[in-house]
């Protein structure tokens, strides 16, 4: 059940309750009032006929007696009027028409302990008859008939101000609770770590929205603290620290999905293998720190000849490997290779008046023509690359580097370690 229906159905019991059990109290009241007056007319009728059919009783006149009892109480809340005799005989009596309003006074009549009102004739000081005067009920019925009356139009004005009561309960209640409970939903669904709940009326709930917002804030900062992280991470898993470029285990992943979905297609790709020569001599000549810079150098230049497509990665040390997808021709192939070659071999300016003069040596392998798995791509590549690094350096010849000093460029040799 919720808690609008609750509420609902709460006030209105509290309030059809509430105004029953006043107006039970208020019937009753008044039933007792209503039945004192009611006893106190009936004294009096008796008193007023007993002064009326004094004289008839002394004569002995019946008609006159019946026709007094007649003209006094037809109108009045009388069911029965008799006057007795001093023998206790029926002198004369008067009855109301039986109808059922009159009945069911005189029933309600009984239930309150309504009394018949009996007065003795006298005459001299002595008895000569009695009067007895029963009450029909009808003032007692016709309370009771207009007090239920009020007492359902009560509860139907209790039912309305009810409702209106609990409108306002929900909207300052159940509306506040229904937003934060549709808010944790889509917080908890469908991570929707933007959404804020709005300040309530009522001060215990505008302090709970409050503190609810802050716990948003702070998941929604966690959130993205842990996105930037598993970016960082994704990022370290597959790419090269020192370059940027893709790493081995990346370039291997995305080479044989590569080659599934050439076998699937009839497509083609290409593999080209690349070390640069004699990268150890300027380890050793230059430092490690300058072998990086060279590293990083050559990287950005090997992806800035390819396409977004392509793929770019280091294998480890100064080895580099580039996975051409869907080439044209073995020729436009060969046209990236002399492209990167061409980069590659640029003077690299480096800090203190130093020019390097990088080389590379590259190797290609296509799919199918030379090899139809990554082991057999990747082997045909190195044996083409080795082939050509065996011709670019043939006598183990020296790494070349410029060195400027006071605007005069000099050669400076190192040796092959």
């Amino acid at each position: 059940m919720q808690l609008s229906q609750i509420l609902r159905r709460t006030h209105t019991r509290i309030a059809v309750t509430a105004v029953a059990v006043a107006c039970a109290l208020l019937l009753i009241a008044g039933l007792v009032a209503q039945r004192a007056i009611t006893q106190n007319n009936l004294d009096l009728m008796a008193r007023s006929l007993l002064y009326n059919v004094e004289a008839a009783l002394i004569f002995g006149d019946k008609g006159d007696a019946a026709e007094s009892l007649r003209r006094m109480v037809q109108d009045e809340d009388v069911a029965e009027a008799t006057v007795w005799d001093a023998q206790g005989h029926v002198f004369a009596r008067w009855e109301a028409p039986d109808a059922l309003p009159c009945r069911c006074g005189m029933q309600l009549g009984k239930v309150l302990g309504l009394k018949v009102a009996e007065q003795d004739v006298l005459s001299h000081g002595h008895v000569i008859g009695r009067i007895g005067v029963t009450s029909s009920g009808l003032g007692l019925l016709s309370f009771v008939l207009w007090a239920t009356l009020a007492l359902l139009l009560c509860v139907g004005a209790s039912i309305v101000v009810a409702r209106i009561v609990s409108r306002r309960m929900h909207r300052h209640i159940v509306q506040p609770l229904q937003e934060l409970g549709r808010v944790a939903r889509a917080v908890h669904c469908d991570r929707a770590m933007g959404l804020r709940v709005r300040s309530a009326d009522i001060a215990e709930l505008r302090e709970l929205g409050q503190h609810f917002n802050a716990l948003l804030d702070e998941l929604e900062a966690r959130q993205q603290h842990l996105q930037q992280e598993n970016m960082a991470l994704e990022h370290q898993a597959s790419h090269d620290g020192l370059t940027g470029v893709f790493n081995r285990a990346y370039f291997e992943l995305r080479l044989m999905s590569a080659l599934r979905h050439a076998a699937q297609t009839q497509g083609r790709l290409a593999v080209l293998f690349m070390d640069l020569n004699r990268f150890k001599e300027v380890n050793d000549t230059y430092g490690h720190g300058m072998g990086d810079v060279l590293l990083i150098a050559v990287a950005q230049r090997i992806q800035a000849q390819v396409r977004d497509a392509d793929l770019v990665a280091r294998l480890g040390g100064d080895e580099f490997v580039v996975l051409l997808l869907e080439p044209r021709s073995e020729s436009a192939v060969q046209h990236v290779m002399q492209k990167i070659e061409a980069a590659v071999s640029k003077p690299l300016p480096c800090d203190g008046g130093l020019v390097l003069q990088p080389s590379a040596s590259i190797g290609m392998a296509m799919y199918p023509e030379h090899g139809q798995s990554m082991e057999a791509l990747m082997e045909a590549a190195d044996a083409a690359m080795y082939v050509v690094k065996q011709k670019a350096n043939p006598g183990g010849k020296r790494f070349q580097s410029t060195s400027i000093r006071g605007g005069v460029e000099c050669d400076a040799d190192s040796s092959n370690t």
